[in-house]
């Protein structure tokens, strides 16, 4: 009998990954984008002022980037977790999980097999967004010029690559986990810890006084009161969110592997 290869397992596995989901929440993600640029701009005066102080931008380019960005992280992020819970949580729901390792394939291989291909269509989602993000920025140049087309790319890349990493990481907890509800509670809870600082920074601005380099660390705005740096930057964290995220699929096939809660 021939031994399959792990590149065998993973072309096995695309061949059978959902692709209407991702690609319905990268057209949604593109509809946001243009939503905003149509609609943002009609805002009164004051709610737009509210916006651009609360979160420390320039311009109104920046207030529609800002928002552009949250199109790329929430759905990348969603969409991504939703296909991620079929990995092992489902399986396991399912009944499934005992079949599907009896293959003879290392559990470390089979768990990252199964997630690649899920987390190569959350990249999709998340690049295709932010190239609509830097297409908006450059055909709506005339509302500012504090975010270039190549910075907003860039930011929303760097989200894209944070959205990777951690659905990739949240594969360490969900081969423990025996429940979805429980496991989605999990993912929600680390969404959550990403966008609330965005949100303090709005309404508690005086929590991050005296702490700048955490509020530049941890809030979304900082990305493009940088997006010089992420212009070039951005690209570079999604490489590199790629073997970051094959290493924690296969720290979690080897989590599942020592573990007896199958």
């Amino acid at each position: 009998m021939q031994t399959l290869t792990f590149l065998d397992h993973v072309r096995r596995e695309w061949r059978h990954t959902p692709r209407r989901g991702p690609l319905l929440m990268a057209l949604f993600g593109v509809a946001c984008v243009l939503f905003t640029h149509l609609v943002l701009p009609l805002f009164p005066p004051r709610a737009i002022d509210f916006m651009r102080r609360g979160f420390r931008l320039e311009d109104m380019a920046g207030v529609l980037a800002l928002n552009d960005l949250m199109a790329v992280y929430f759905p990348t992020f969603f969409v991504g977790l939703a296909s991620s819970l079929g990995v092992v949580l489902m399986a396991r729901e399912e009944h499934r999980l005992e079949l599907l390792l009896a293959k003879p394939v290392n559990v470390g291989d089979f768990v990252a097999a199964r997630a690649l291909p899920v987390l190569a269509w959350t990249a999709l989602v998340g690049v295709t967004i932010s190239i609509a993000c830097g297409l908006a920025v450059a055909l709506h140049g005339g509302v500012g010029t504090s975010v270039s087309p190549y910075g907003a790319l860039g930011c929303g890349l760097a989200l894209t690559a944070l959205a990777i990493v951690l659905i990739a990481l949240l594969q360490l907890p969900f081969v423990r986990i025996r429940d979805p509800f429980t496991g989605l509670m999990v993912a929600c809870g680390l969404w959550l810890a990403t966008s609330i600082p965005t949100a303090v920074l709005l309404y508690r601005p005086d929590a991050f006084e005296g702490r700048d380099a955490l509020l530049h660390a941890i809030a979304m705005p900082s990305l493009l009161w940088h997006e010089a740096t992420l212009a070039w930057l951005g690209p570079l964290l999604l490489v590199l969110a790629a073997p970051t995220a094959v290493l924690l699929a296969r720290a979690a096939g080897r989590l599942l592997e020592r573990s007896d809660a199958m």
